[in-house]
């Protein structure tokens, strides 16, 4: 061999490790794209998730102080926190309060649609406001499980 050729030789093997070297990079290049992308996506789940209990702690204390109010001798203070309540309650959904929710909403999300169709003299129009509010706090509700849930 004369030294052209393997000078030639050297360059073309040189190339070729070049080539691989680059494949591999690209390789691994991806496989930490990818891994990092699972890292966000587990980092944004987990973050929604204590978000939504550090929310769920609040509206709880919020009832918490409600409840333990005992009332009031007041018409409107009472109604206000009758409305308060309820709205709590409605947030922090059935899972959490099973007996408070069966007592202040008592119906599931078909039963409180079939509310909405309901003559004026069984459901007023100012309930069924209320329930359609309901319902579509119940929805977000999902919406958020839904993306905490999400893998």
């Amino acid at each position: 061999m004369e030294s052209e050729e393997l000078t030639l030789w050297i360059q073309a093997s040189a190339i070729v490790v070049a080539v691989v070297a680059s494949i591999v990079a690209l390789f691994i290049s991806w496989r930490d794209r990818v891994n990092a992308r699972l890292i966000a996506s587990e980092d944004r789940r987990a973050a929604l998730q204590q978000a939504k209990l550090m929310f769920d702690l609040e509206a709880l204390l919020r009832l918490l102080e409600n409840q333990n109010r005992g009332g009031s001798t007041d018409d409107l203070e009472r109604a206000q926190l009758g409305a308060e309540t309820m709205a709590l309650v409605g947030l922090i959904g059935e899972d959490r309060l099973p007996i408070l929710w069966k007592r202040r909403i008592g119906y599931d999300d078909a039963g409180l649609r079939a509310k909405l169709t309901t003559a004026e003299s069984e459901t007023p129009t100012h309930m069924k406001h209320t329930i359609e509010t309901q319902l579509a706090l119940n929805e977000v509700v999902r919406e958020i499980y839904a993306a905490v849930n999400r893998k």
